[in-house]
């Protein structure tokens, strides 16, 4: 009977340590885009697709420059997971085009927005 409590109690700790581990693990992703005073240290720009394109080229040569990540959402859903993906990341998000603006407002992201892709690059530069 000793033996089965041992044995439970070795595996309820084992247990325990694991799901600490998985916590902070969580946190770490969580803040790995922070820097010490807590200020976001990469931006994120999660434009229209519509927006992103410049004539026939599916990527507007700016964006493949800019030093942030860049998600062109041709989907109302696309645009939610992008936003919602990087602001839990730590990333400063900025949005540009309705339909990224509309997925900041529904999933409740306090995103900066841009009318436009000139706005947004100057946003991300600065």
């Amino acid at each position: 009977m000793t033996n089965l409590a041992t044995s439970i109690g070795a595996i309820l700790a084992a247990g325990a340590v694991a799901l600490g581990g998985a916590l902070g693990a969580d946190q770490d992703a969580r803040t790995a885009g922070r820097v010490a005073g807590g200020e976001p240290a990469r931006t994120a720009l999660v434009v229209d697709a519509s927006e992103g394109r410049d004539g026939r080229e599916l990527i507007d040569p700016r964006l493949r420059e800019l030093d942030a990540e860049v998600r062109l959402p041709r989907t109302p859903a696309e645009a939610r997971t992008n936003v919602r993906y990087f602001d839990s990341l730590g990333y400063r998000v900025i949005v540009a085009g309705p339909q990224a603006s509309a997925a900041a407002r529904a999933v409740g992201v306090d995103a900066a927005r841009a009318a436009n892709l000139p706005q947004a690059l100057q946003a991300a530069a600065g």
